[in-house]
């Protein structure tokens, strides 16, 4: 504590002199105080500045052959790039030449430093590492360690992927401790302890723990909330240098601002969101008796998902009932506790229909569908009347809790509820369930992404389907905690644009709950370039900005991460159709009719999955070739080429063969299927075909005897839909192409064998 005293009077002092930042000599300093190694240095005021006797200064208390001479401006921010970095002889003439050069240059220098030179190398990989820290509203501080030097941000956008800098929340580390696994994940580590082919161990593991603990306490006392009326926005070491089995810092950026005490966000109780997810009895109101508005099309959703009618309600005055539903005047006659409290009004309406659902004690959950809450310019009175009414509301029943505004609806069909505002004609409401597909939950903070991918997956029927909106009181991580602890759910869709502060946190403590509990999460976040993240600062922040941070802490935390939305889709896909089976390695079967398909095939193969196969399963695979006489034109290898000439019963038995035998894990089956040896088109439109004579039912149900994932592909055109739709019908998740199918499938494979 009392170190961090000092510091803070070193952050108060440069904030007393309206500055956001500390000067190189100051962030040394802080590290020191903070137990951490920087090289000896000496600090020259510009006021009576004397080059030859700081000189001959330097070059008697220095040690080596060597000195770093370093301006120290808060008008200039990159000095190696302008000139105010020189390594220099240590000899008094030459380190004299080299000041007097400097002074000349930069007449506004505030002082000048001279500093130990550390012999080590700026272009072998891991004798300069990145360390940064900066605050982050969803994660708390966030540590960075990746490569460093001058050119660090653009080596590592020139990795590929999976060569990230690793990250950790400061809050994670100090719960679990797990610095050592931390480094184990980190890929430029491994080339400080020597972890790669004909390296060197630079530093001993002690030596980085030291500085990762060092980081965590400086950035856990300097935050908000945190012990200090300061804090560091962003904390910068590059390069930490590995030099003679040491971490020294030669270079730093402290970065600080005043703190905010805010309080935590009041989070809605387990029951509310509860009742939202098991509703029992709903309520809608704004409900038109004389139009066909958003209230009456949601309340006629309702009824036909198959809601009870005798626990349904509608608040309206001077109504008796509506389509068969009793009315009441106001929520406090109401004649039980309504779970779904259906609010469909005109936004200046909201505030006043919220105070009076709070003020029964009637309602415990709140679907607010009405928009222009805050989140419009103009409206923001209405958005505080709103988080008041909700306060209020609180006060009464610890258990009100609003899932909204904006929302575009729930679908349960457990409970048997469907309150999107949607009409029937325009969507085929995800209503029902789907016998091949593991018990699913779709938790969007956008609506039209629920329904827009619903729409191009009509296939998709989860448990449960909750639009967010913009979170004014129950967020995406709020639903997605209830909903890891359900049992018999094995996946969890996860749409995400924005995080409440600390709840980016929150959801990756969850995401790591539903892990352990074996379900799998499909996550998409929002904002992944520039323009969809804050404006960055400096390195740290530029190459660990908002996305990528999200990104690889959701990833650690055991999330299957999307990067487009036709990934989402299509991980979602694998995960819907495949969470209920173990896979246990990589090893595929790949088939098709098209030479230029099993040659993609072949070229997708890598990483977790590979295409052996014995010669004794050839052998077995040669003998059906040989009964539908195709032993003359193709041999039995993996991946095979069956060629057109192929039937539907050659294709099929090629695949019980693959499908039964233990050294497959799967099979992916790509069909070109304008060939007229196969069924591929639907029976009555003038040709032979017919699709229940096609392999696809038949192979289907050998994928399900054996437990094993089975991926088809459809390489044509759009008259090839019902083909695909067909297949669909039968429990398969269907590509139109066999490169995208074996993508998918790897990502997918790496994420399931990972975890």
């Amino acid at each position: 504590m009392e170190n961090f005293e000092a510091i803070e009077k070193i952050i108060a002092a440069a904030a007393a002199e309206k500055r956001a930042s500390l000067s190189e000599p100051e962030v040394y300093r802080v590290l020191e105080l903070a137990g951490l190694e920087v090289p000896k240095y000496i600090l020259y005021p510009a006021a009576g500045f004397d080059a030859a006797a700081a000189s001959a200064d330097a070059a008697s208390r220095l040690s080596g052959g060597k000195v770093v001479l370093k301006l120290v401006s808060s008008k200039t921010l990159h000095k190696t790039e302008s000139g105010g970095v020189k390594v220099a002889d240590k000899t008094a003439a030459a380190l004299e030449d080299a000041l007097k050069a400097m002074a000349a240059r930069f007449p506004e220098a505030e002082a000048f430093m001279a500093i130990e030179f550390l012999p080590h190398s700026a272009f072998a990989l891991g004798e300069e590492l990145l360390l940064g820290a900066r605050a982050d509203a969803a994660f708390g501080p966030v540590i960075t360690l990746g490569p460093g030097g001058t050119n660090a941000e653009g080596l590592i956008k020139s990795l590929r992927p999976g060569l990230a800098p690793s990250v950790m929340p400061v809050e994670l580390a100090f719960n679990n401790k797990p610095w050592e696994a931390f480094l184990e994940s980190s890929w430029v580590w491994n080339y400080v302890s020597g972890g790669v082919r004909g390296g060197r161990r630079l530093v001993q593991d002690g030596e980085m723990l030291k500085w990762l603990e060092g980081f965590a306490h400086l950035m856990k006392y300097f935050r908000d909330g945190g012990g200090s009326e300061w804090a560091i926005e962003e904390l910068e070491i590059n390069p930490l240098a590995a030099a003679k089995g040491r971490l020294t810092a030669l270079d730093g950026v402290l970065r600080f601002r005043p703190a905010v005490k805010t309080p935590p966000r009041a989070r809605p109780s387990r029951n509310g969101v509860n009742g939202l997810l098991h509703t029992r009895a709903a309520a809608v109101v704004g409900v038109s008796e004389t139009k066909m508005n958003m209230a009456r099309i949601i309340l006629g959703n309702i009824l036909k998902a198959g809601f009870p009618k005798e626990r349904t309600y509608i608040v309206k005055e001077g109504v008796a009932e509506i389509d068969g539903v009793k009315c009441f005047p106001s929520p406090a006659g109401l004649p039980e506790k309504i779970d779904m409290y259906v609010v469909a009004v005109p936004s200046p309406e909201v505030p006043r229909v919220l105070a009076e659902a709070g003020e029964s004690g009637k309602v415990n959950g709140v679907v607010l569908i009405s928009g222009g809450m805050g989140e419009k310019a103009g409206s923001e009175d209405i958005g505080r009347n709103v988080v008041e009414a909700i306060a209020r509301a609180r006060e009464k029943n610890p258990d009100f809790a609003l899932s909204g505004g904006n929302s575009l609806g729930i679908v349960l069909n457990e409970a048997k509820i469907n309150t999107l505002f949607i009409p029937e004609y325009k969507l085929a409401h995800p209503l029902g369930s789907n016998p091949y597909n593991s018990r699913t939950a779709f938790v969007s903070q956008s609506g039209a992404f629920v329904i827009s991918t619903i729409s191009k997956m009509p296939w998709l029927k989860p448990a449960y389907s909750v639009t967010v909106g913009n979170q004014q009181d129950v967020t995406v991580p709020d639903y997605v905690e209830r909903l890891a602890d359900e049992d018999g759910l094995k996946v969890i869709l996860v749409y995400m644009e924005g995080f409440k502060p600390g709840d980016g946190l929150a959801l990756a403590r969850t995401i790591e709950k539903a892990r352990s509990k074996g379900k799998q999460v499909v996550l998409y976040k929002a904002g992944r370039t520039a323009t969809g993240q804050k404006a960055v600062m400096g390195h740290t922040a530029s190459i660990a900005g908002d996305y990528l941070v999200t990104r690889l802490i959701m990833e650690k935390a055991g999330a299957l991460v999307a990067e487009t939305f036709d990934d989402f889709n299509d991980l979602a896909a694998m995960a819907c159709f495949f969470a209920d089976l173990e896979i246990k390695h990589g090893n595929t079967f790949f088939l098709s009719n098209a030479g230029f398909e099993a040659a993609g095939m072949a070229d997708g193969v890598a990483g977790r999955v590979t295409a052996e196969m014995s010669p004794s399963l050839a052998a077995a695979m040669g003998k059906t070739l040989k009964e539908f006489k195709l032993d003359t034109i193709v041999d039995a290898k993996n991946p095979l080429d069956i060629t057109p000439m192929a039937s539907d019963g050659a294709i099929g038995g090629i695949i019980k063969a693959a499908l039964a035998s233990e050294e497959f894990s799967g099979a992916v089956v790509s069909m070109v299927p304008l060939t007229p040896a196969m069924n591929t088109l639907p029976k009555g439109a003038g040709w032979p075909d017919e699709l229940d004579r096609s392999f696809l039912k038949e192979a289907a149900g050998a994928a399900r005897e054996a437990r094993k994932p089975l991926l088809f592909c459809v390489a044509a055109g759009t008259i090839y839909e019902p083909y695909c739709a067909y297949a669909a019908a039968q429990g398969l998740p269907v590509f139109r192409s066999s490169d995208r199918a074996i993508t998918i499938y790897r990502k997918y494979l790496e994420y399931v064998m990972r975890n």
